[in-house]
């Protein structure tokens, strides 16, 4: 099991700034589950391809929050810990990638 930490950034700042109203909801679904979706629906886990985040391969994944409303997270392994450092409303795969691409500590592979 992976210690799992939510990156402090102002990304993530502003994130939870417009979200309030799931702050809460979103950091105890990561904090208390993803372990276990990595173990159990590692189908779900997706990498960020030809991108890395600090060097490291990125990892994302999708968390539904209600019948209308999910965001996408995005994290890195760092040794034992899970880092998470991006997350985003947007949950179209394709156009989350490409607003991965302005995050600080974000290269190109």
């Amino acid at each position: 099991m992976y210690q799992v930490t939510i990156e402090e950034s102002s990304i993530l700042d502003k994130f939870f700034r417009r979200n309030k109203p799931f702050e809460e909801k979103i950091k105890n679904e990561i904090y208390e589950n993803i372990n276990r979706v990595i173990e159990e629906k590692a189908y779900k886990i997706k990498t960020v391809k030809g991108y890395k985040y600090e060097g490291k391969t990125i990892y994302e994944y999708k968390i539904p929050l209600n019948k209308t409303f999910a965001c996408r997270v995005a994290y890195i392994f760092q040794e034992e810990k899970i880092i998470v450092f991006f997350m985003s409303l947007t949950i179209i795969k394709s156009e989350f990638t490409k607003l991965i691409v302005g995050v600080p500590g974000v290269s190109k592979v």
